[in-house]
């Protein structure tokens, strides 16, 4: 019985409620109807709201979600099929037959379509809140918001940059990238452009870049990030917006971010900006420790920064692993870009002389090479373009060579001191190149530097400040010829020039006609005059110029003005002076009584009378490089005070005797390829000349460059150990050459043997440039001279000697000294006895930095080097072997054996 009451009820639920179902549809119809009419309104409604917020959204330049574009399809096609049902509930309406029945089965099917109708209007309606938004920036599009200037791509110069640049980035040890140069050089563009390449490359699979600018906006940079990734910041708290970007960072691969234009330390955290060790930690955000919110991303590789500015310090301070310099274009490439902006308006021939120097003006700088060219390029004539040109050479007027003007001036006033700003003033002042060491001696003795004592103390401080200079861009790099020379570019010195005008009372003039001294105002005020290469007709008798620190008056040489003796009258705070290329017959009474005055050039004088020089008491630095005087004179002997002299090139044939030993303070001593006669310390006759003796008493001494003809002339109280620099140079065939940046130098040519000589051995021992030439009593020139192994030596050059055998032997070495570690040049030429330069193993790390062998008249040698010291030869870059006959192969095959 339950059984049955079981089955009859599920056949109960199967049929009846069914019916039950279908009855409703047909007696509820209307309402069915009307409920689906309020919804379709509802709907219509929501579509409206939706198309308004698409449209905004594309007017952002936004795309529209495909979610979004779907919804807006399936609310088309279903108010559609609303349409039709209404015309179906009107087909409903018709009666039956000729009697007043309705269509049941019509008004049926009628309320069964609204009521599911209803349903799914409902549903998309709910579908169509979009609380997250209709649309998103495209990230993949940003590459296009950055563009490089046209006609950089053909740029050599730059080109090879951006290579080194991209394969630092695809570096893996390395995630910090610098790139620095002048303003207007280029940096910005290169980085556009570095941008692009590494996206076509698939380098990055996201790249953005901000823009930084002399004050960091926090949330201006971090909004340029984030809509380049495709999403926008709303929050109000700083640390909210932070660790959202940073999360969002995190969500990429890898990604390349650029910050263009920093000039100070960022703060990366709070920007956020995940770092390389946050790669390393783990981190996910600043607060999802706290919050739990943020994600892992596993695929997560890092976030590589590339960062430009103006001065290479920033970019250390922001731990840059590898920087690039972006220099000036040079002329050719300058002309070449010109040409390109400028069109064919540059194929005038009028035009040309005009365009030549518009290009020069233009300093190397693309920003205003480009500038300049399409302000011209609409305009043919030939008053325009000289316009142009004279615009170009006022350097602080309104256009665009006023704006890089503006810009130096900002970097000059963002170094680091008073001492950096003064060495940069001094520096453009001078001119385009100068001597580090005429710059040292101005500096020094003008008190720059403070709280230096020693000139030791002040050449690193000064080395420092030239790096740091170089770092800003406000110095160029040295020629390689030039090693020890500073550098300015012509348009950094006129700016310097301008800056020192105005700031410092600074007159300077060089290679021009003086006209007109200026006014006497200026003059009270005025710090430093500088006239270098000038046509003087007249000296005044008298400058009145109170303030005056530095007075500089050069000539090439040979130059006859006269000076009145009363020229220096009006000038007593003066400290430095420099008086180059002239013939003085003798000092004028004026300079005599400048008590102040602390440094005195007069380089390439000649100096036929310098009686009363003893009355400069307060004297530090006495120069007299490349100058001709027969005797020097007796009265130098109470500058007690000195602590250089350079006699380095003077045609001074004669010092004093007991002249130089009262020298004691003196720290530095030059008198290389001097033309003294000095006298035996021996000689029982009475002295006309000093005696080498005398710098015994010199306890101060820490440098010295000095030529002698013969070794004899050395004394055994000469306490060369204590010298941490130096030039000496024995025998006189010896060619002299400033050009490399070393600072122990030693040029031996020995009548007698090595071992003899025990002060030479001892500076050795530190050598940085060693010539042997005819030197006695080497075998092994490791053995023999330096158990060590050279371990500061740079440059080795020996000649004409029949003894030598081998440059190393170490078949009977038992030490583990690394060998010439930091050796860049060996030159070996005729060494008659020479069988090997290597014989045994070499300890590692050997010759690691040489870079050049050139070897010449070596009779002996069979091969140059045997396998094994091939493979330490990694540097080697230049090879040179001449006229050594025995000479089968540069390299031993080993167990190879030749028939002697």
């Amino acid at each position: 019985m339950e059984v049955l009451a079981a089955i009859v009820g599920k056949i109960a639920e199967l049929t009846v409620m069914p019916i039950g179902r279908q009855v409703e549809y047909l007696l509820f119809h209307k309402r069915n109807v009307k409920e689906l009419e309020k919804e379709i309104e509802e709907l219509k409604e929501r579509k409206v709201r939706v198309v308004h917020d698409v449209e905004a959204e594309r007017r952002k330049g936004g795309e529209i979600e495909d979610e979004v574009l779907s919804w807006q399809n399936r609310v088309d096609d279903t108010l559609e099929e609303v349409e039709k049902l209404r015309e179906d509930q009107l087909r409903a309406s018709v009666r039956c037959w000729k009697w007043s029945f309705p269509n049941l089965i019509s008004l049926h099917q009628l309320g069964r379509k609204a009521k599911k109708m209803t349903f799914t209007i409902s549903e998309l309606k709910d579908k169509g809140k979009f609380d997250g938004g209709v649309g998103y920036v495209l990230a993949s599009s940003m590459g296009n918001l950055i563009f490089a200037t046209r006609g950089s791509e053909k740029l050599d110069s730059r080109n090879s940059v951006k290579e080194e640049v991209m394969l630092s980035l695809a570096d893996p040890k390395i995630s910090k990238v610098g790139i620095y140069g002048w303003g207007g050089v280029g940096k910005t563009t290169l980085a556009k452009e570095v941008a692009n390449h590494v996206k076509d490359r698939k380098l990055f699979d996201m790249v953005a870049m901000a823009t930084i600018s002399q004050t960091l906006d926090v949330e201006r940079v971090q909004d340029e990030i984030a809509y380049q990734l495709g999403f926008h910041l709303d929050e109000k708290i700083s640390i909210g917006r932070a660790d959202r970007l940073f999360a969002r960072i995190k969500m990429e691969k890898n990604i390349l971010i650029i910050l263009d234009d920093i000039w100070e330390k960022i703060d990366l955290d709070k920007l956020g900006i995940p770092s390389e060790q946050d790669l390393e930690d783990g981190k996910l955000s600043f607060t999802s420790k706290h919050l739990g919110t943020s994600q892992k991303n596993e695929t997560y590789q890092g976030c590589k920064l590339l960062l430009t500015s103006r001065r290479l310090d920033i970019l250390q301070k922001n731990e840059t692993q590898s920087n690039f310099l972006i220099k000036a274009l040079d002329n050719a490439e300058s002309w070449s870009l010109f040409k390109d902006m400028v069109g064919d308006a540059i194929e005038d021939a009028d035009l040309q002389n005009i365009a030549t120097q518009v290009v020069e003006r233009c300093a190397g700088l693309p920003v205003m090479i480009v500038s300049t060219a399409k302000s011209l390029k609409c305009n043919k004539t030939i008053h325009y373009w000289t316009d142009a040109l004279n615009n170009l050479k006022r350097v602080d007027n309104g256009d665009m060579y006023g704006t890089v003007f503006s810009g130096f001036e900002f970097t000059y006033n963002r170094l680091g001191d008073d001492e950096m700003k003064k060495v940069f003033l001094l520096c453009g002042a001078y001119g385009p190149f100068m001597w580090f060491s005429d710059l040292l001696k101005y500096v020094f003795g003008l008190g720059v530097l403070k709280h230096i004592d020693t000139i030791k103390d002040a050449r690193n401080r000064l080395y420092r400040i030239i790096d740091d200079l170089k770092a800003s861009c406000l110095l160029l790099e040295n020629d390689a010829d030039k090693a020890d020379g500073i550098k300015m570019h012509d348009i950094v010195g006129e700016i310097a020039v301008s800056i020192a005008h105005k700031s410092e009372h600074v007159f300077a003039l060089r290679n021009d006609s003086m006209q007109d001294w200026p006014s006497k105002r200026f003059l009270e005020r005025c710090t430093q005059i500088i006239l270098r290469n000038c046509f003087i007709q007249e000296l005044p008798q008298k400058l009145d110029c109170p303030n005056l620190k530095f007075f500089l008056l050069s000539f090439r040489t040979g130059c006859t003005l006269k000076i009145p003796d009363s020229f220096f009258e009006g000038m007593g705070s003066l400290e430095a002076l420099d008086l180059t290329g002239l013939i003085i017959p003798t000092l004028p009474i004026s300079l005599l009584s400048l008590t102040k005055l602390k440094t005195l050039c007069l380089d390439q004088c000649t100096l036929k009378n310098m009686d009363g020089i003893g009355a400069l008491t307060n004297l530090e630095i006495l120069s007299c490089l490349n100058s001709y005087m027969v005797e020097f004179p007796s009265e130098t002997g109470k500058l007690t005070h000195l602590k250089m002299l350079d006699l380095t090139n003077s045609r001074i044939k004669i010092i004093p005797p007991n002249i130089l030993s009262k020298l004691t303070k003196i720290e530095e001593l030059y008198m290389g390829n001097a033309l003294v006669k000095w006298e035996e310390e021996s000689s029982t006759e009475q002295n006309k000349s000093a005696s080498l003796a005398e710098l015994g008493c010199l306890t101060n001494l820490t440098t010295l460059d000095i030529q002698i003809r013969e070794a004899w002339m050395l004394s055994g109280d000469m306490m060369l150990d204590k010298l941490e620099r130096y030039k000496i140079v024995i025998g006189d065939k010896w060619e002299r050459s400033r050009n490399k940046r070393t600072s122990r130098l030693l040029k031996l040519k020995l009548d007698t043997s090595i071992h003899s000589e025990h002060g030479i051995k001892a500076l050795i021992k530190q050598v940085e440039d060693l010539y042997l030439d005819e030197v006695n009593g080497i075998s092994d020139v490791l053995f023999d001279l330096n158990g060590e192994g050279f371990p500061l030596l740079k440059y080795l050059h020996i000649q004409n000697n029949g003894q030598v055998r081998h440059i190393i032997n170490t078949t009977e070495w038992n030490e583990t000294h690394v060998l010439f570690p930091k050796l860049e040049t060996l030159i070996l030429h005729n060494l008659n006895n020479l069988v090997k330069i290597c014989d045994g193993p070499l300890p590692i790390n050997s010759f690691g930095k040489l870079t050049v062998i050139k070897v010449k008249s070596c009779d002996q040698l069979i091969y140059l080097f045997s396998v094994l010291m091939e493979k330490a030869l990694s540097q080697l870059v230049e090879l040179q072997v001449l006229e050594c006959n025995s000479m089968k192969r540069i390299v031993l095959i080993e167990n190879e054996k030749w028939n002697k």
